[in-house]
C-alpha cells in the first residue's frame, strides 16, 4: 500500500478514522464499518442489505435491531486493518478526492439519520434515545463542529467577556474574563495533540502485527509534519462537513447517491516480471 506516500491530510484521516472506529464506532454500537458477521437467520429478518444506501452498514445494523427489537452489539474482531482513505493522480486530485470521500460519509450520515428517525419509534426507548446520543455527538459535534467551535469560540467569547467587562454585576457565567477562557481552550488543543501523539505511537508500535511484515515507510520529519499538521486536518474535516451537512438540508435527497471515491493509487503497481523463473 502507499500511505506513506499519501499527502498529510490523507494520511492523517486514514490513521484518525481508525482510533475513530475503535474508541467510539465500535464500542458504542453505531458502524459495523462495512466490515461484519452475523447470523443468517438475522440476515434474512433485517431483509439482508441495501447496497443503493450510501452508508449501508449503519442502516442494516438499525433494521437488524428492529427485527430482534432490540440494540445489537457489535464486538471487534482483532485484525489489521487498512481504513480507506482516498488517492489521486496529482496533489490537487487528492484535495478533491478527499474532500468528496468526507461530503459522501456526511451525506450519508444526515440519510442514515433520517432513516433512524422514521424507524425509531419502533425501538425501546432507550435504545433510540442512547443512539441518537450517541449519533449525533460523533458525526454531529466530533466531526463537524469541535474543531471549528474552538476557531470561533477563541475569537469571539473574549470579545464578548471583554465588552461586558467592568459593568457592574455583570460577569462570565462560567469564564470569569477572556484569559481564563484562553488557557482552558489552550489546555483542550494541548490535550488533542497528546492524543494525536498516541495515535503515531501505537500506528508506529503496531508494526510487528501488520500483514505480510508491511512496514510503514514515513520518515521521521515527514512524520513530525503530520503530526503538527492533524488539527488542520480534522479542522479542515469539520468545515467540509459542515458544509455537507448545509447542502443536505437544502437540496435533500437530491444529494444522497452512492459514488465512492477514487483508491486506485493507493496500491503500489504490481510488476509483470515474474519473481523466479517458471519450470
Amino acid at each position: 500500500m502507499n500511505l506513506d506516500k499519501s499527502p498529510f491530510f490523507v494520511r492523517v484521516t486514514g490513521l484518525l478514522r481508525a482510533f475513530f472506529m475503535i474508541g467510539y464506532l465500535i464500542p458504542w454500537n453505531i458502524n459495523t464499518m462495512s466490515i461484519f458477521s452475523l447470523t443468517l437467520k438475522l440476515l434474512e429478518d433485517g431483509e439482508y442489505t441495501h447496497p443503493s444506501y450510501q452508508m449501508e452498514d449503519i442502516i442494516a445494523l438499525i433494521r437488524w435491531s428492529l427485527a430482534v427489537r432490540r440494540r445489537c452489539v457489535i464486538r471487534a474482531i482483532p485484525v489489521a486493518t487498512l481504513s480507506g482513505p482516498t488517492s489521486g493522480k496529482n496533489y490537487c486530485d487528492e484535495w478533491y478526492e478527499w474532500a468528496r470521500q468526507i461530503r459522501r460519509w456526511t451525506i450519508g450520515a444526515a440519510e442514515v439519520f433520517h432513516y433512524f428517525a422514521i424507524k425509531s419509534f419502533r425501538l425501546p426507548a432507550m435504545v433510540s434515545f442512547s443512539f441518537a446520543c450517541k449519533f449525533v455527538f460523533y458525526y454531529g459535534f466530533l466531526l463537524c463542529i469541535a474543531s471549528v467551535y474552538m476557531i470561533v469560540a477563541s475569537s469571539i467569547t473574549p470579545a464578548m467577556l471583554e465588552a461586558i467587562k467592568g459593568k457592574e454585576g455583570v460577569k462570565g457565567l462560567v469564564y470569569p474574563n477572556g484569559t481564563v477562557f484562553m488557557i482552558v481552550m489552550l489546555s483542550f488543543l494541548g490535550l488533542q495533540y497528546f492524543w494525536f501523539f498516541c495515535v503515531f505511537l501505537v500506528s508506529y508500535l503496531c508494526q510487528p502485527v501488520f500483514p505480510n511484515k508491511t512496514k510503514d515507510k514515513t520518515g521521521i520529519i515527514r512524520n513530525i509534519f503530520h503530526f503538527i499538521m492533524t488539527w488542520p486536518t480534522i479542522t479542515m474535516y469539520c468545515v467540509v462537513e459542515l458544509v455537507a451537512f448545509l447542502e443536505v438540508t437544502v437540496r435533500g435527497k437530491a444529494v444522497c447517491s452512492h459514488n465512492a471515491s477514487k483508491k486506485d493509487n493507493l496500491v503500489a503497481p504490481v510488476s509483470n516480471v515474474p519473481d523466479r523463473f517458471k519450470v
